[in-house]
């Protein structure tokens, strides 16, 4: 006898939940214990999940740890990408980018994560190669059509998107991750000062790349 429809959309909906299960617990695990320490018998043993189950859906440990990382590098960078998708000035677009990304790379999280990529990235290059595609890689990518769009308007002068798209970024986080990753008594920032830097940095890019038009009409229109 063929199985109902309902039938087989609860079985659907439980190996949705334990797949769902299974790249929570890896995620967790992939935090406290780094990539080396992520073994499927803990997985299923904190999701509840099969082994078998495991397989079927993520193909072994490495496509597991891939498909959660993608997931939560998707995640990190849509709430960025929203910023750079609307034609807003380059002052207002860059400065809400910027925010959102400090914010984000400064969270306890990403902090743990960022930790773990460059103690033990070397030994696990494909993931990090995944890591870096969908998440900063991508994130750059979005950015520069940002500045594309910026440059055909006439708001800003530049001749390589990609390299402006690099320099900002490295602007916005590169020392602020540098003291992140301190093993002992890292850093911690106030909103007041993510603000100040991300101030500061607009304003040093935007010294750089504005149009004279552009440049005159912020002037023109500054309080």
């Amino acid at each position: 006898m063929s199985e109902t429809p309902e039938k087989l959309e609860n079985q659907s909906s439980r190996g949705s939940a334990r797949r769902r299960a299974m790249m929570d617990a890896a995620w967790q695990i992939l935090l406290d214990k780094g990539f080396s320490g992520v073994t499927l018998n803990d997985v299923i043993s904190q999701s509840g999940g099969s082994r078998t189950t495991l397989y079927e859906a993520f193909g072994g440990k490495d496509g597991l740890i891939a498909a959660v990382m993608t997931e939560r590098c998707m995640e990190f960078s849509a709430e960025l990408h929203i910023s750079l998708e609307s034609d807003l000035p380059p002052r207002d677009a860059l400065t809400d980018f910027a925010t959102k990304l400090a914010k984000k790379i400064l969270s306890d999280e990403a902090v743990r994560f960022t930790k773990i990529l460059y103690t033990e990235g070397h030994h696990f290059i494909p993931l990090v190669d995944k890591f870096m595609k969908v998440g900063p890689d991508s994130t750059r990518a979005r950015l520069a059509r940002y500045l594309q769009r910026q440059h055909d308007l006439g708001r800003i002068v530049i001749d390589d998107p990609d390299h402006y798209a690099e320099l900002f970024d490295s602007m916005i986080s590169g020392g602020w991750q540098k003291q992140m990753l301190r093993l002992i008594n890292p850093p911690h920032y106030t909103d007041a000062e993510i603000t100040q830097r991300v101030t500061r940095v607009v304003d040093i890019f935007l010294c750089g790349v504005a149009s004279p038009a552009y440049r005159n009409d912020v002037s023109t229109n500054t309080p």
